[in-house]
């Protein structure tokens, strides 16, 4: 009797309420368990397809994240908390680590992604790049349906990128106004704090000559040089995939609807014949399975503590390089052998999902300056923090507005250099970059802070590694954090280019234009496998390969091949790094998938 009360309420509950769209912060709190799209995980890419999709009022949208909301955190607003939110221990961070690397001398990194709505676009240094033409053009060899760079670069202007001009700063010959959007979704900017860097830095480029060319826009589809760096700021805020692209939708559209603090354990295939086809999601929720349900049909997708969630359409997987393959693996897609070792049964046997991991590492190379005009009082002194955090809570001005770094420099090693005897060059044309230098104002190290002194930092990325990596399943803990290895310097051409790039900065810093700071370098540059860092800018573990090919795991419509209902897009299916920060052509590629999918 008491489960036919129960029964005969939920019925009217059903009966006489309407569903309005919402951010849940439990699974608990979920009204309905059936859509047509269900997107797992809300970064980059989630963020961009839930709210394309969305977009059509006759189909309804679940977006899942495993972190927080991003709204009302303050910290994930403040451009200048970069450092704070992305950081080992973060409470916005996933707090994974690499497996001891033997390119780094056995040294173990901590590798830094995004936990929150937005992903590591709510926390990363917010750098925009498009890349170069010839990378677009070699990832559409594999994906004729992505076009090449005009496509993309229409994409970022039309739809992605808003690029805002500060008001009362000349940016005249700064940046070049036909390689950038103006009505798009994501906000971007050039820098004007950090003046007194400003001049020397140009200065010293004009003085050192060769690689140092001023490039009035990186972004214009050719890097190299010198460029103002533009970051993904918008009136004085963080603008992230989450707040560019879901955090008002997500309010005004009655068919979308986000779920928080969600980490979904699997996909699910309700047949594998003739193939597998995949029609929900399956999380925790709840507590000794007890939920909120009214979706009557869907109460028979609980089991013990577990639910799921139905797509009547696709399953969407965009929870990221280092994410997807665990995801997949747990859900009996992935190398059978691993699938064997952790006790998962086998559903597809997809032998390249996690491999292929490439990443762009970095070391940085900081500079005791003669000034005191440099961050590093911000990092030492609270009561300066405050008198900036309450100028930026006032009118979203001041220093907490921006970032440390001002200018960005992407570069290629001589031609005639003795490496490319041995190894063919990785980048697709001339004009790609081996290595990227980024200038902040401040200490950027993995040792803290030094108690005294004031210090710049000159950062180093290698944008064109060649060191391969994987992320496998654990096998002794499959729903744990997997076993990361990126293979950092693996290849002595990654050493060859880190070196160059180290050794390029050094002469840069004795120009005429940094003497009178007396710009001394902190620390031995012969520590490069004792002091790098990863790039947090991972690709590939998912490769998009051609319909015809026998290898990858995704075909360029994003469908996993060999499997129904269920695409994949995030950077986990770009099958080359980019030679840039990797947040925009994710955008790019998301906006695409976007398209493909509509088509249908």
């Amino acid at each position: 009797m008491l489960f036919s009360a129960t029964f005969s309420a939920l019925l009217l509950s059903l009966l006489t309420s309407t569903t309005l769209a919402a951010v849940y912060q439990s699974a608990n709190d979920l009204k309905d368990l059936d859509y047509d799209y269900v997107i797992v995980g809300g970064g980059a890419a989630g963020c961009v397809v839930a709210s394309r999709l969305s977009e059509n009022s006759a189909v309804k949208v679940l977006l899942i994240e495993a972190g927080p909301s991003n709204e009302g955190i303050e910290d994930l607003a403040i451009p200048y908390q970069n450092g704070v939110v992305q950081y080992p221990g973060s409470r916005f961070d996933w707090n994974l680590t690499t497996v001891p690397q033997k390119g780094l001398n056995g040294h173990s990194l901590p590798y830094l992604r995004g936990h929150a709505l937005g992903g590591s676009t709510s926390t990363n240094g917010m750098v925009y790049s498009h890349g170069y033409a010839g990378e677009y053009d070699k990832f559409a060899a594999s994906c004729p349906i992505c076009a090449r760079y005009d496509y993309f670069q229409n994409v970022i202007e039309s739809s992605n990128e808003a690029f805002q001009v500060p008001s009362g700063v000349n940016i005249t010959g700064k940046f070049d106004p036909n390689a950038h959007g103006f009505t798009g979704a994501i906000g971007t900017e050039i820098h004007s704090n950090n003046a007194w860097l400003f001049q020397p830095i140009l200065d010293a480029a004009a003085q050192t000559g060769g690689t140092f060319t001023y490039n009035q826009d990186y972004n214009s589809g050719s890097m190299l040089g010198l460029s103002w760096q533009q970051t993904a700021i918008k009136a004085g805020q963080r603008s992230s995939a989450a707040s560019a692209y879901i955090n008002k939708q997500s309010h005004d559209r009655k068919n979308l609807d986000v779920l928080v603090n969600t980490l979904v354990n699997r996909v699910v295939a309700n047949s594998t014949q003739p193939r597998p086809m995949i029609t929900a999601v399956e999380f925790s929720g709840g507590k000794n399975g007890e939920f909120s349900i009214h979706n009557i049909p869907s109460l028979l997708t609980i089991d013990l503590g577990t639910m799921q969630v139905h797509a009547r359409k696709e399953v969407i997987v965009s929870t990221g390089t280092m994410n997807t393959p665990p995801l997949l693996m747990r859900s009996g897609l992935g190398p059978e052998d691993q699938l064997k070792a952790a006790g998962i049964q086998t559903v597809l046997a997809i032998p390249h999902v996690g491999q292929n991991l490439i990443d762009h590492i970095m070391i940085g190379l900081p500079y005791q300056v003669n000034t005191t005009e440099t961050d590093d009082e911000i990092t030492r002194n609270a009561t300066l923090r405050q008198i900036l955090l309450d100028q930026w809570r006032k009118d979203h001005t001041g220093r907490y507005a921006e970032v440390s770094d001002s200018h960005i420099k992407f570069s290629r090693i001589p031609e005639g250099e003795s490496i490319f005897d041995t190894v063919a060059d990785p980048t697709a044309s001339n004009e790609g970059p081996h290595y990227e230098q980024l200038i902040n104002n401040n200490w950027v190290f993995n040792d803290p802070l030094p108690e005294t002194g004031y210090f710049m930092t000159m950062l180093h990325f290698l944008s064109s590694p060649i060191s391969h990596g994987s992320v496998r399943l654990n096998p002794s803990d499959p729903n744990g954090m997997a076993l990361i290895d990126p293979g950092y310097l693996n290849e002595e051409f990654d050493v060859f280019v880190l070196r160059t790039a180290l050794r390029e900065s050094i002469q840069y810093m004795r120009a005429p234009a940094w003497q009178k700071f007396n710009a001394t370098p902190h620390f031995d540059v012969s520590f490069i496998r004792n002091h790098v860092g990863g790039g947090v800018h991972c690709v590939g573990t998912a490769r998009m390969v051609s319909h015809d090919s026998t290898d990858g795991v995704v075909g360029p419509d994003f469908k996993v091949k060999g499997v129904n209902g269920l695409r994949i897009v995030d950077a986990s299916v770009i099958p080359y790094i980019p030679s840039g920060h990797t947040m925009a052509v994710v955008y790019a590629l998301a906006e695409r998938a976007s398209d493909v999918i509509k088509a249908l």
